[in-house]
C-alpha cells in the first residue's frame, strides 16, 4: 500500500497528476444541502451496507444527499434498500457506472466524499478527492488513516460494528452542521495533495536512488 523515504514520510504507490489539483468550490450547492459522494466497485467489502445503516439514523428531515457511483454485485440490492426505506430513498441516488468525465462533474458537485469500506488500501478515489479538495469521511484503518486527519477529513472507528454504524452516522452529522468546518478541511486536503503528486513521487524515488549510490 505505501512505503517509507528515507525521511519517513509516507510513498503511496497511487498518485494524481499535478495538473488535477483544482479548486471546485465554487461549483457546489449553493442551497445549503451538504452532498456527499461515493464511489467505488459495489462489493460487500466497500462497506455500502454499513454506510446506509448509518444515514438510516440520521433525521429524514436533514438537508443533505449522498451520491453512490459504481457498479457491482451489491448494486441491485443497495437500490432495493433505498426503495424499501423512505429515509434512504429521499437522500440517496445509487447512479450506477458513469464515463469517466461525468465522474469529474460528480467530483465538482460534491462536498464530502465518503469510503466506508471494511477492508481497503490507499485507493485512487481518496487521493482524487482530495485534489479536487473534498475532506473525506473514512475508517480509522488502512490507506485512509495515513492520508486523513482532523484537519483534511473525519476517521470514525469502534470496536463493534454497533460502534462503527454510529460513528460514521456521527461523522455524517458533522459535515451536515458545520459546512464551514467542510471548507476548512477540503481546503486543507486539496493542499495536502500537493504531496501525492506523480512528479512528487519521482522526486522522492529520484532521491532515495542517489542517497544509495552516494553509500
Amino acid at each position: 500500500m505505501e512505503n517509507y523515504n528515507m525521511c519517513n514520510e509516507p510513498i503511496t504507490e497511487v498518485a494524481v497528476d499535478i495538473n488535477d489539483i483544482k479548486d471546485t468550490g465554487n461549483e457546489k450547492d449553493k442551497n445549503g444541502k451538504c452532498v456527499f459522494l461515493v464511489a467505488g466497485r459495489m462489493i460487500y467489502r466497500k462497506g455500502l451496507d454499513f454506510l446506509f445503516d448509518a444515514l438510516m439514523r440520521v433525521p429524514q428531515k436533514t438537508k443533505y444527499q449522498v451520491r453512490v457511483v459504481g457498479d457491482g454485485p451489491e448494486l441491485e440490492h443497495l437500490r432495493r434498500r433505498c426503495e424499501e426505506n423512505s429515509n434512504l430513498s429521499e437522500h440517496v441516488c445509487c447512479i450506477g457506472a458513469i464515463p469517466y468525465m461525468q465522474m469529474e462533474e460528480e467530483y465538482a458537485r460534491a462536498n464530502v466524499f465518503i469510503m466506508p469500506s471494511i477492508r481497503e488500501t490507499t485507493g485512487t478515489v481518496l487521493l482524487e478527492a482530495m485534489s479536487k479538495g473534498i475532506p473525506v469521511i473514512t475508517i480509522n484503518k488502512f490507506g485512509g488513516a495515513i492520508l486523513f486527519d482532523e484537519n483534511t477529513g473525519w476517521l470514525y472507528d469502534g470496536y463493534t460494528k454497533e460502534e462503527y454504524i454510529e460513528n460514521l452516522k456521527k461523522a455524517i452529522l458533522e459535515c451536515i452542521i458545520n459546512p464551514d468546518e467542510v471548507i476548512r478541511r477540503g481546503m486543507n486536503a486539496r493542499k495536502k495533495a500537493e504531496n501525492y503528486t506523480w512528479q512528487k513521487k519521482n522526486e522522492k524515488y529520484q532521491k532515495i536512488y542517489e542517497d544509495l549510490l552516494k553509500k
